[in-house]
């Protein structure tokens, strides 16, 4: 599956790095340095599969980003990415439906399989905490 991508990353290096390895799977990506260049373009956001931005952006942060994304497009995937572990900004994602939270530094293994996952969800599913997915409590399977 060939997604339109939209990463916004402050750090030029790491966006286009990102960048080079997701459209040599075919991708089409589209960095942004700071989260207003994003918002100016609206095109992009209707047609964009899934939004990857950072917390800390020059301008404003990632959670701000987030809710002037919606605004525009209520169902668009999005990965909230950051460094920090301030758990005041992973409970304000777990607000966001159809969002998901990845800690920083992650491998681009983990950002690729992130994102199939996100898109695969229903945009019903509550905000997914990629860091403790595996410890997700699920009822017992029946034997019937």
């Amino acid at each position: 599956m060939l997604l339109n991508i939209i990463i916004v990353e402050d750090s030029e290096e790491l966006c286009e790095g990102w960048q080079d390895i997701l459209s040599l799977d075919g991708h089409h990506v589209t960095c942004f340095f700071n989260g207003r260049s994003a918002l100016e373009e609206r095109a992009l956001i209707m047609q964009a599969d899934v939004l990857v931005t950072d917390y800390y952006l020059p301008d404003i942060n990632g959670l701000t980003l987030v809710s002037m994304v919606r605004k525009i497009r209520a169902d668009l995937p999005i990965i909230l990415l950051t460094g920090t572990r301030d758990p005041a900004i992973r409970e304000s994602l777990r607000q966001v439906e159809n969002a998901m939270f990845l800690s920083k530094p992650l491998r681009i293994e983990q950002l690729e399989r992130s994102i199939r996952e996100l898109i695969a969800a229903s945009s019903k599913s509550p905000a997914v905490d990629a860091d403790k997915a595996d410890q997700v409590d699920r009822p017992p399977s029946s034997p019937y």
